[in-house]
């Protein structure tokens, strides 16, 4: 005997396949940027700064090197002149000379110090802009995990960060043996020409090998911050589903936005309907519309609209009305003129002045009879 063993398939609810799977393929927005920015979250790139700071170093020794070695020879005259003097055998003579050397020397070596700090400082603004956060100061404990340790130092940036080292050394290693292979026959020859022709030509040819050198570790400091600019927007990209979640946080549910707005126009008919009593007519057309007017002398310039609503409101503010002895008057053309042409809270425009002014008479008549 055969069976047969049938299944029966669950219904399959409905669902957003997108939710499970999110390819952060979007530019970041500006608030998750600034929001990156204060976690301390930057686009960075170490080689930029060191670049920038050997060339404004030589560039320093170049425009101010006649200056510092001036100083530095009054140092060599001040060191050597108290060489042999009775000045020394004094009490506290190691402090007054202590003291001078390292004022002379700082004063040599503060023009270059703060030149290079100032092309640093502009560097580092220039790649993150101006924005102070105490963020990256916070202890993470999560840093001490062994686990995530392990991962960033098997991670892809890891490998990057190896491969440019290792360029970088076999481009420097290149540079340098293409250099002193090309100065060494010269340097040989400077060891046979006298000395302050021989030095000259000796620190030409440093000279040159630095720049040289700096050239090309700047070359690979703008490369290198073009791949960390990459990688960081790479990182903070976004899903559609993020901005979406993005903007309800910021923007507001739009469910809970409509609530909002049907809260306040209910709370605005309850205020509306509360003056009503307060009217001295109720003009209609007469069943779909209903408009209450009150005119106080003292107050107003004109009559004003303190409520007004078409069919079931309308009805309401009849009810309301009646309830409170506040006259009604039916008049359609005046009725459909003040429903389209004036707001609750608002006076009444001057082309109906002549219409209202009949009804309130009227209505004047009736309460003085």
């Amino acid at each position: 005997m055969a069976f047969r063993v049938l299944s029966r398939r669950a219904p399959r609810a409905p669902f957003d396949i997108q939710f499970f799977g999110q390819e952060r393929t979007e530019p970041a927005t500006p608030h998750k940027r600034d929001k990156v920015r204060e976690e301390g979250r930057v686009c960075t790139s170490k080689d930029l700064s060191a670049a920038v700071q050997i060339l404004t170093a030589l560039a320093g020794l170049l425009m101010l090197g006649p200056f510092m070695c001036g100083l530095l020879m009054e140092f060599i005259v001040f060191a050597v002149r108290y060489m042999g003097d009775q000045s020394l055998l004094r009490d506290g003579w190691f402090y007054f000379v202590s003291w001078e050397a390292v004022k002379r020397y700082f004063f040599t070596w503060l023009p270059l110090g703060l030149l290079i700090s100032l092309f640093a400082t502009a560097t580092i603004i220039f790649q993150v802009g101006l924005k102070a956060t105490s963020e990256p100061f916070k202890p993470k404990f999560d840093r001490l995990n062994p686990i995530s340790g392990m991962k960033k130092i098997i991670s892809l940036r890891s490998i990057v960060e190896l491969l440019k080292g290792l360029l970088k050394a076999s481009l420097f290693a290149v540079l340098i043996y293409t250099a002193v292979r090309d100065y060494l026959p010269v340097s040989s020859k400077t060891m046979q020409m006298p000395l302050e022709i021989g030095s000259a030509a000796f620190w030409d040819m440093l000279w040159a090998l630095a720049m040289r050198l700096a050239l090309l570790l700047l070359v690979l400091a703008f490369a290198d911050y073009a791949y960390q600019k990459w990688d960081f927007e790479k990182s903070i990209r976004m899903s559609k589903q993020e901005i979406k979640e993005e903007y309800k946080q910021m923007e507001g549910d739009p469910q809970i936005k409509s609530k909002i707005r049907q809260k306040q126009r209910e709370m605005a008919k309850q205020r509306m309907m509360a003056d009503v009593p307060k009217a001295d007519v109720v003009i209609t057309n007469p069943t779909r519309l209903a408009i209450a007017l009150s005119y106080d002398r003292q107050l107003m310039g004109a009559p004003q609209v303190i409520a007004k609503g078409s069919d079931f409101l309308a009805q309401r503010i009849r009810e309301i009305a009646r309830a409170n002895g506040v006259p009604i008057i039916e008049n359609k053309p005046l009725a459909w003129a003040l429903y389209e042409n004036v707001e609750v809270g608002e006076e009444i425009p001057e082309d109906l002045y002549r219409g209202v002014a009949e009804i309130l008479a009227m209505v004047y008549r009736l309460k003085a009879s």
